[in-house]
């Protein structure tokens, strides 16, 4: 009952972590978003024989651009894509996005990521984790990822309190918004922004649209570890509104959901009430 697991629990992203392998690509100019059959899904990609499957299989994806992979979250493309970027600059981006470290001090309790050291990455973890499998990050450190890129780019520090109010004066201190880095260009940041869009409106997160207001984001489903099947899967979603001049950006994870919406995070999205949220908020 006490423990925070947006700060004091880790778990596996899944594709919602295919959003920082694309805006690594992208910024370091690598992929286009539109070029004609630039991934390939047979429904399984091997790497160093060992086949890993497409949540589509025995169905595949065929041909795709950088946009329709995303939108159709296929682990394939994004193999094939980490492969392109290799695991020195994937870590480099990692270690911008703050993903190596905690995210604020005064986070009581806060864990730390679990990642490969990076001599340790050979072609099969490579592969897993330019989908978000096969390490571990907390909620918070995702969502301040994804913040940046909603943030033109710019890694900000998360907060608790935005101001305090003196009850005896009614004098108000303000918490100054503290940017940590560029991370990705402002470029890159709005390309990425319109990626999600897309997800939103034509791939897996089609459940998370919100008539009357423009939402970008990821869904994201990852397997239980080796030796943990009770613990299930987790199925997610991050998503960020509005897409211009960005306001929230939330994420929402079921751990080992049960029920008629399965354990994918594209379908689950729905019964997380994303969209509810945003319309109370909005």
């Amino acid at each position: 009952m006490w423990n925070n697991s947006a700060t004091q629990s880790t778990y596996e992203p899944g594709s919602t972590f295919k959003l920082i392998t694309a805006a690594v690509a992208l910024e370091e100019g690598i992929v286009e978003t539109d070029r004609e059959e630039d991934f390939y899904c047979s429904g399984t990609q091997e790497v160093a024989y060992t086949s890993i499957r497409c949540w589509k299989y025995p169905g595949c994806h065929n041909y795709q651009t950088l946009r329709e992979a995303l939108g159709n979250s296929c682990n394939p493309a994004f193999i094939q894509l980490g492969q392109r970027i290799g695991a020195s600059t994937l870590y480099k981006y990692y270690q911008a996005f703050g993903l190596f470290e905690k995210t604020n001090s005064v986070f009581y309790g806060e864990q730390n990521s679990t990642f490969w050291d990076l001599q340790n990455v050979g072609e099969v973890e490579l592969a897993t984790m330019s989908f978000g499998q096969r390490f571990t990050i907390t909620p918070i450190q995702l969502v301040t990822a994804v913040s940046a890129i909603a943030n033109e780019g710019v890694l900000v520090k998360p907060q608790i309190v935005k101001k305090t109010v003196d009850s005896s004066t009614g004098a108000v201190t303000t918490t100054e918004v503290e940017e940590k880095r560029q991370v990705i260009s402002k470029e890159t940041a709005e390309t990425m922004m319109d990626l999600m869009q897309y997800v939103v409106e034509k791939g897996t997160g089609k459940y998370a649209a919100v008539s009357g207001y423009s939402v970008g984001g990821k869904s994201g489903t990852s397997e239980p570890l080796d030796g943990n099947t009770e613990e299930g899967y987790v199925s997610s979603f991050i998503g960020v509104a509005p897409v211009t001049n960005p306001q929230i950006v939330l994420l929402v994870a079921l751990y080992d959901p049960k029920g008629d919406n399965g354990h994918q995070g594209g379908q689950v999205a729905r019964a997380c009430c994303f969209s509810n949220f945003i319309r109370s908020i909005a």
